[in-house]
């Protein structure tokens, strides 16, 4: 495997995810800097009415700054397949976006 590759599937860890859980009645997306809370973001519920997988798809986007002034974006889907997340924004520096993690919460039924 390439170095770049490495490089790129490295960086997805910790700027990317994924439950397989469905977010029947919605939840929150707990996002973590060096084991500190930092931001909690929505997960939208599903959309029920959905015939196929793809259409069951909703999305949000959700900004937001910490405490050191670094500015995120995250971009959260929920579908019938689960739920994943995606930085789109975040700091250059790999130092702060290497120790990201995350958390989901789904509300209950």
């Amino acid at each position: 495997m390439g170095i770049v590759k490495q490089k790129k599937l490295y960086l997805s860890e910790h700027l990317e995810g994924r439950d397989g859980r469905v977010a029947l009645d919605g939840g929150y997306l707990y996002i973590y800097l060096d084991g500190k809370l930092i931001h909690i973001a929505g997960i939208p519920s599903l959309y029920h009415l959905a015939e196929r997988t793809s259409d069951s798809s909703v999305e949000n986007t959700d900004d937001f700054v910490d405490d050191n002034g670094n500015n995120f974006e995250v971009v959260i889907n929920s579908s019938l397949a689960g739920i994943e997340w995606a930085m789109q924004t975040h700091p250059d520096d790999e130092t702060i976006f290497q120790n990201l993690s995350y958390e989901v919460k789904l509300n209950e039924n």
